[in-house]
């Protein structure tokens, strides 16, 4: 199995920083989890999410353009490495909240992007 990262079919793998994909399994609980009076914890887990937290390499004015521009639409089709299963396709995601900071312009004034990263939560 290759290693990859594809939204809408467009391997971003290599503007990812070395280690800059964090996977996290998040709970969904009803509303009607909490604790009740003697402390005792009540879930009713509904179902699992996975969020990616990706991080990426300082980048070219030109790659962060087309990065930012695949990541706009509300949701994203994405295909990754899943740590628990493996290789999963065609799983929807939408992004959020994407920082962005200048690093330098250089002498041809091509600007340079650092600290480029953002949250892939499944749908």
């Amino acid at each position: 199995m290759s290693n990859y990262l594809r939204i809408n079919g467009t391997d971003i793998l290599p503007l990812v920083a070395k280690g800059g994909i964090k996977w996290t399994r998040n709970d969904i609980d009803s509303a009607n989890a909490g604790r009740t009076l003697d402390g005792t914890m009540h879930r009713g887990r509904v179902t699992t999410k996975v969020k990616l937290e990706v991080k990426c390499r300082p980048l070219l004015q030109s790659e962060v353009q087309a990065l930012l521009t695949l990541i706009e639409p509300e949701y994203v089709t994405v295909d990754y490495i899943d740590p628990k299963v493996g290789a999963r396709t065609g799983i929807q995601f939408y992004s959020n909240n994407v920082p962005a900071s200048m690093w330098f312009v250089d002498p041809d004034g091509v600007a340079h992007w650092a600290d480029i990263s953002f949250p892939l939560v499944e749908r």
